[in-house]
């Protein structure tokens, strides 16, 4: 009898400890339409699905890789989509409660079929807030499933679980996955559920997820964030789940569409962990968002999951930069993602659009003009997709202007148009004859005169040049050239023609074309390494002054010779080489980037294949010498500042000694990252780094911050232009160009000042 009492005891025991296991409803012992009726019949009907039946999601659903049992780790499964109410499937093959589809784009996929009854459309999202579970709480993949973990074994155990939804009498759970991205896949996180009875405590979170002073890990806030804020939530909810961002500007281009795209504003959220900036749509509406992480030694740029995912993940190599607030004298808005300063004079700007598509191509462009003092657009001419080519000489008051596609007619049309900086008023026109899709119009400048030609290509072999009064448009004088060739001016205040054919340079004279001087090679000129599409050889262009000098580096034959522009004479010569290009930087130093030969016939173009050096011409020798590729650099003083494979470097002008250099976590090439070059203030530099303006301290190479409201960025294929119009300086005037359509006035002197206030 003691035995048999023992034995009940213990039996009742254990059925008080499986039935507080058990997940149980309020509504148990109510109709038919209870939530645990409702489980147990989807359950009864998943049974009866057939391969090849039709079946639609009625509420967000996550896709798995895999299907899963329970028996695995609960942090094991992938998910790199979600369904969206009202997806429709046909069933493919089912396993326990899950059915798998076949997807064209994304392949094969499995799905809860609990996602596919009438009762998951109940599921609501909630603030996010702590709970407390029992001990040996299970976590259910859908509410009432068989398919359960342990709750003890979700997350690294030091953080409360975080319920994010409801559905009736039951909790959902945030769960992280172990991975949350590999390369460039993003693994999305999953809503677990447990029942109501396995909860004894919830704790609300009452600070902003992003705040300061937030409590909540930054991996909590990152699934957080992935399953409840989406496209379309409004700034007010944002700034509930989040709290309030570091600091609010004007949004960079969150379409691709040219002119369609859209402009709102954007919020950046700062914690040290990580940085997160939200894109709201002029109407206040979410469009999208972008995370930036530390990067570790593997940078990578853009990552993101299924097209229902509206953010992307950027892993930063280099520090994440403060933002520094800073008033602007004005900033004018353009029509097109991306603007570019391409001349001045004293009164106006003319600025070069682009929709910045890929491998230079574009659906849209335009140049127009700015009142310098004001901001205010003076006029446009648009360009659709045609080519768009500009030209403008020192101290100028007027600009000629090349189109070859007419947008309102939408046919090609080769128009050359000399435009009055002021108004935008048409001076004079000229439309070349047989304009057509593909052909190669050019035109360039020298004393007085517009040069238009074109070179043989699609069967011609003989190419045309004419030479135009800058004035009225009136031709002076045109040649017929056999075979390819070259116009080697630059700008508009060249003194003569510069015409290179073969062995043969020829500088002609601008009114009657007649030969003042020839260059003789001994070989046959090759191709210009400087008009490598991915590299911005050569001199760069100051909008504020344009090239003057009558010394200029010509590639001819197999030499660079600095050839005197007015007599023809050599003033200096550096040996071409295959595999070599450089900057000039100025008369007397080119900034050289040598292709090593041990990987000169390899494809690889990594910094690892690349050496840099310092060559005087002056003295006709090389100074140094670094590993790498060297980029935009400027002289001042002692020194020069330089992008190394990407990163900003200060350095002794004659040794080479690095005196500092941007700090980094990875060893790759950080070229695109530098689309600009850089502007010098008295303590600071000024350079555009992947889509931040920043100012870098001049003594030591510390990082003051990121400038507000200015969005840099790369365009592919715009190297030179980007290298020259970026961002440039003259006198108190700095002018910021843009990958968000607008070009910004900034003071130097209120820049400097606020910038030492804010070292101090």
């Amino acid at each position: 009898m003691k035995i048999r009492g023992i034995m009940v005891v213990c039996t009742a025991i254990l059925l008080t400890q499986l039935l507080a296991d058990a997940p149980t409803s309020a509504n148990v012992e109510g109709s038919g339409n209870s939530p645990a009726d409702q489980i147990q019949a989807q359950k009864a009907s998943s049974g009866h699905v057939q391969a090849g039946e039709q079946l639609v999601l009625k509420q967000a659903a996550p896709y798995f890789a895999d299907p899963l049992s329970g028996r695995e780790r609960v942090d094991s499964f992938k998910v790199n989509y979600f369904g969206q109410p009202g997806e429709a499937f046909a069933v493919e093959a089912r396993s326990g409660e899950m059915f798998t589809l076949q997807d064209y784009s994304r392949g094969k996929l499995w799905v809860p079929v609990w996602y596919t009854t009438e009762a998951s459309s109940r599921v609501v999202n909630t603030a996010p807030v702590y709970i407390s579970l029992r001990a040996k709480t299970k976590l259910s993949l859908t509410p009432g499933s068989s398919v359960r973990w342990s709750a003890s074994t979700l997350g690294n155990g030091e953080e409360r679980p975080i319920s994010v939804a409801r559905w009736d009498d039951w909790y959902g759970i945030a769960a992280s996955p172990a991975h949350w991205h590999e390369d460039d896949i993003m693994n999305r996180p999953i809503v677990l559920w447990v029942h109501e009875s396995q909860v004894t405590e919830q704790k609300e979170i009452s600070e902003g997820l992003m705040e300061p002073s937030s409590s909540v890990s930054i991996t909590a806030v990152r699934d957080i964030a992935d399953l409840l804020l989406h496209k379309g939530a409004s700034a007010e909810d944002a700034a509930r789940l989040l709290g309030q961002p570091a600091v609010k500007e004007h949004s960079g281009n969150v379409e691709l569409a040219g002119r369609t795209y859209l402009l709102g504003e954007s919020w950046r959220f700062v914690r040290p962990e990580g940085q997160f900036i939200a894109y709201f749509s002029p109407a206040g509406r979410l469009e999208t968002g972008k995370w930036i992480w530390p990067a570790g030694d593997k940078p990578m740029s853009g990552l993101f999951a299924g097209d229902d995912y509206p953010f992307t993940h950027h892993f930063m190599a280099g520090p994440l930069p403060a933002t520094l607030k800073m008033p602007y004298v004005w900033r004018n808005q353009g029509d097109l993602q991306y603007a570019y300063l391409t001349g001045a004079s004293d009164d106006v700007l003319v600025v070069q659009g682009d929709d910045g598509r890929f491998s230079g191509m574009h659906d849209d462009s335009n140049v127009y003009g700015i009142d310098r003092l004001t901001g205010e657009k003076l006029w446009q001419i648009d360009a659709g997709y045609g080519r768009l080519l500009t030209m403008m000489g020192n101290a100028d008051d007027s600009v000629t202007v090349y189109t070859s596609f007419s947008p309102e007619k939408k046919a090609y049309e080769d128009r050359v148009r000399h435009i009055r900086l002021a108004d935008g008023k048409v001076l004079w026109e000229l439309r070349p004859e047989g304009g057509e899709e593909g052909r190669f119009l050019e035109i360039s400048g020298a004393k007085n005169s517009v040069i238009i030609y074109d070179r043989p290509d699609m069967g011609r072999e003989t190419g045309h040049l004419a030479v135009l009064d800058r004035t009225t448009g009136k031709q002076k004088w045109e040649i017929a050239i056999q075979g390819d060739y070259r116009v080697l001016n630059s700008g508009a205040d060249d003194p003569y023609i510069l015409i290179q054919a073969g062995q043969l340079l020829q500088a002609r004279e601008t009114e009657t074309g007649t030969v003042v001087w020839t260059l003789q090679a001994d070989t046959i000129t090759g191709e210009d390494p400087h008009l490598y599409p991915y590299y911005a050889g050569g001199p760069r262009i100051d909008p504020f002054a344009p090239e003057n000098s009558l010394r200029r580096w010509i590639l001819h034959g197999d030499q660079w010779l600095l050839v005197d522009l007015e007599t023809g004479s050599e003033a200096a010569r550096y040996p071409a080489k295959t595999g070599e290009r450089f900057e000039v930087l100025n008369e007397r130093y080119l900034l050289i980037q040598r292709q090593l030969p041990a990987k000169a016939a390899s494809a690889d173009s990594s910094a690892e294949s690349y050496e840099s050096v310092l060559y005087d011409a002056a003295a006709g020798k090389k100074l140094w010498t670094v590993p790498g590729q060297a980029s935009k650099g400027i002289i001042e003083g002692e020194h020069m500042y330089l992008v190394l494979d990407g990163v900003p470097v200060k350095a002794a002008l004659q040794t080479g000694r690095i005196v500092w250099k941007l700090p980094v976590t990875a060893s790759q090439n950080y070229s695109l990252m530098t689309p600009g070059s850089y502007v010098l203030l008295d303590e600071y530099v000024l350079l555009a780094y992947g889509y931040d303006l920043l100012a870098i301290g001049k003594k030591d190479g510390h990082i003051a911050g990121r400038i507000q409201n200015i969005w840099m960025g790369y365009a592919e294929l715009r190297e030179q232009i980007s290298r020259s119009g970026l961002l440039n300086i003259t006198g108190d005037e700095i002018y910021a160009g843009s990958a968000n359509g607008a070009v910004t006035r900034l003071s130097v002197r209120k820049l400097e000042h606020r910038l030492k206030e804010l070292d101090k």
